[in-house]
């Protein structure tokens, strides 16, 4: 297999891991590619030329974040990311997290190359920045579980999509709050 991605994308972030904690990792070369550029690898492989791009041993490319770890299951189910005992909480998990990597990704993206419609009189703006800024009050009132052992897909989302936010949005203090930092503490180490 070969995973397209770039250093700084935190979908593909999010599937890089995912093959790690799969124990995958060594049957993946990693493709560096730079989608603003259209490169012409990722282009053909995705017309979109978005990552994460994962291209099987026989030519098929599988796009979007949430599909490639589908098919990461699929291939290797164990250990699982989606363990049958806290299926719900991690997929509710998930979906927090992509939401918040989505908001953030808008906004970083829109900064460094939209221009004016970065400014924080854009309604869009305005509304990708209080949908951040109520889902990390959410989780700081309603922390996650602690990790305890396997790390499930909504904990790899949500570490990813923080550490995301203080990278290119430091401002917003997603490891402000002291739940946050501490539930934060097992994935950093």
């Amino acid at each position: 297999m070969q995973l397209m991605l770039t250093p700084t994308s935190p979908y593909a972030r999010i599937v890089r891991i995912a093959l790690m904690l799969k124990g995958l990792d060594d049957e993946c070369a990693m493709h560096w590619v730079d989608p603003p550029s259209d490169t012409p690898e990722l282009i053909q492989a995705n017309p979109m030329s978005r990552v994460p791009v994962l291209v099987l041993d026989d030519g098929t490319s599988l796009t979007e974040t949430q599909l490639i770890i589908h098919y990461l299951e699929r291939r290797k189910p164990d250990p699982s990311l989606l363990p049958a005992k806290r299926l719900y909480q991690e997929l509710a998990l998930a979906g927090k997290a992509m939401g918040l990597i989505d908001a953030a990704f808008w906004l970083a993206f829109n900064k460094r190359f939209g221009g004016s419609s970065a400014d924080q009189g854009n309604e869009l703006a305005i509304r990708r920045s209080s949908a951040i800024q109520r889902t990390l009050k959410e989780l700081i009132q309603n922390p996650p579980h602690a990790l305890n052992g396997q790390v499930g897909l909504g904990q790899l989302c949500l570490e990813v999509a923080l550490e995301y936010i203080e990278f290119r949005l430091p401002e917003f203090e997603p490891f402000g709050s002291a739940e946050l930092a501490r539930w934060s503490k097992p994935m950093r180490a």
